[in-house]
């Protein structure tokens, strides 16, 4: 991976499944968008957390690409689906892999 960034969507209970079928919609512009390298699904059943696990060219591409769904709206359209709202939507800056460990 050059730039891992994990997001976290922790749906409510009863959106698990029109949450993961939002992001079905919306994951083939995520993985087309500049710079995106691959984005992997994971769902952890025991809170109902979808996990995004992201690989991107720069940050800088990731930051481009999450201004662009903020201008779109997808964040206010997966807000009601949320646990929390769109507030407690996390995004985890990895960056590139540390080898020095």
């Amino acid at each position: 991976m050059k730039n891992l960034v994990i997001v976290s969507f922790p749906a409510k209970a009863e959106t698990l499944a029109t949450l993961k079928d939002a992001l079905k919609s919306a994951l083939p512009d995520t993985r087309a968008f500049d710079g995106c390298l691959s984005v992997d699904t994971y769902i952890e059943q025991s809170t109902n957390t979808i996990h995004l696990i992201e690989d991107w060219e720069t940050l800088e591409h990731q930051q481009k690409y999450l201004e662009w769904r903020v201008q779109t709206g997808l964040l206010d359209m997966l807000d009601p689906l949320l646990s929390g709202g769109a507030a407690n939507l996390k995004v985890t800056i990895c960056g590139p892999q540390d080898t020095d460990i």
